[in-house]
Parts: C-alpha cells; structure tokens; sequence
C-alpha cells in the first residue's frame, strides 16, 4: 500500500471538519497581505486562477470578494464520473464552511485548458494567482510568457509553490500533512532527492528555488519572495546533511516558497 492510500481517512475527516477550509481562508489571508502594498485589493478586479484545481478553494473565495475571477485547468473541461460527483459534493462543503454562497462555484469562467497556452486575449487580467500548482508545470518558461501576455502593464502574478527539494516535494507521502510530520515505515527521508525508492503519482518539474526565480526575473520585476512553510528541519541529521550537500538548508525545508511579481509597464 502507497504511503498516500493510509490518508484517506483523515483526508476526509480535514474536509468534513473544516480544517481545510480553514487552510484555505489562511491561504487567501497571506496571499492578500502580500499583494495589498502593489494592488489596490478593494477594486474589483480581472483575475486569472491558474492552475485552479478540483476543488476550486481561492477561485471560490476570489469570486466571493465580488472579483471577476476565471479559472483555467485541465480538470475544468466538463467530465461525469465518480470523482466529479465526491468533488462536487466537497466544493459545496467548502463554500458553506467558508461562509460563501453557492454561486461562488459555478462554474461560469472555469476554462478547461493547457496553462502553456492560454486562449485568452493580451492584457485581459490585473491580477494572476496560482497555489501549489506550478510545481506540476512541465514548461514553466512556457507557462509565464503566456501569464506575461495576458497580464495588464502594472498587473501583479502571484503564485505559492510547492517546492520539489522539500521533504514532501516528491508528492508521494502524505497529501493530509502540510507541513509534513511524519516518515512512513520504510521509507527514507527526502527520498525524493536520493533513492527514488517511492515512485510519483503525478507529474512535476523537479526545478529548484533558484530556477523559478531566474525564470521570473527574466520576464517579471520581482517584488518579493519567500518562505511561507517550512518542514523537516528535525530530519536533517549530519549524515544528511553529508548525503544531501549538493542542496542548501533553506531548500531543504522550504515547503511553500512565494513569489510576488509585476509585469513592467511598456516603454
């Protein structure tokens, strides 16, 4: 049994009890005070979910605030099937223990589309945000040229990575533990980075802290960057320290990395 198949349980305790959605409301909490000092947050304004994911939880809350949000990801092209229907039972737990209304999850502006190519017109959005999905970008250059073009001159993108050197970076362990908190029997810490024992279930692109910020600062001015969570910090013996010395220790407990940036006005 993968180490994932045990959090099932509890996966659905955190949805029935709310403490995901409490998660979720901190998430959009930090995500506003980091975009408040360059954006004018009490405007109603044109935002891009990018990446949005299943359960749709910042679209939802975006849409709540009166903003004009559309969502775009491969899982919002139309489907009937058994995980759609529990997804959809689960996004509207979510809007009521987030105090929103149905009309938060229609989905009216959710594209079922390739992020490496945006079917939208330049400078379409003030705004683009994208949580724990950047990490699963195969093009990540790609990805940001084409924010780039749909961005307004002065528009912000902010975007949460899930960093891939990070103890759960391999996404194999524990989807219930964010931060993770335990080791599963058997497997070794960072396995990820060292045996590769425990294989992937889904796709990601490896790249490091570093390269996303090379990569934005070649298209975006980057405004600010940093850790927002940190793990395994209790994990990193000498022996890993030896055995993982290619890697720094701010990578290897980054588990949430920010970054804020704008695209510049044109000359």
């Amino acid at each position: 049994m993968s180490p994932q198949r045990r959090d099932y349980p509890r996966y659905a305790y955190q949805i029935l009890s709310g403490a995901r959605a409490a998660m979720e409301s901190e998430a959009a909490a930090r995500r506003w005070r980091d975009i408040a000092p360059y954006l004018n947050v009490d405007d109603k304004l044109d935002i891009l979910d990018v990446g949005n994911g299943r359960l749709r939880p910042q679209y939802s809350i975006l849409r709540g605030k009166g903003h004009r949000v559309t969502g775009l990801d491969f899982v919002n092209r139309p489907q009937m099937n058994w995980r759609e229907l529990a997804y959809g039972t689960m996004r509207k737990l979510y809007t009521a223990q987030l105090g929103l209304s149905a009309a938060t999850i229609a989905p009216v502006a959710l594209v079922g589309g390739d992020v490496g190519h945006m079917p939208f017109q330049e400078r379409s959005f003030d705004l683009a945000v994208s949580a724990a999905a950047f990490e699963h970008f195969l093009n990540v250059p790609a990805v940001l040229d084409n924010i780039r073009h749909v961005l307004r001159p002065g528009g912000l993108l902010w975007v949460a990575i899930h960093l891939f050197t990070c103890p759960s970076g391999g996404h194999n362990l524990s989807f219930t533990e964010y931060p993770l908190q335990t080791i599963p029997p058997g497997v070794d810490v960072w396995d990820h980075l060292r045996q590769r024992q425990l294989p992937f279930s889904v796709p990601l692109n490896e790249w490091r802290k570093d390269a996303y910020l090379d990569a934005f600062a070649k298209r975006f001015e980057i405004l600010k960057s940093y850790c927002a969570l940190r793990e395994g910090a209790q994990w990193l013996t000498p022996e890993i320290r030896v055995a993982l010395e290619d890697y720094t220790e701010d990578e290897l407990t980054c588990a949430t990395f920010v970054i804020i940036a704008r695209r510049t006005r044109d000359a």
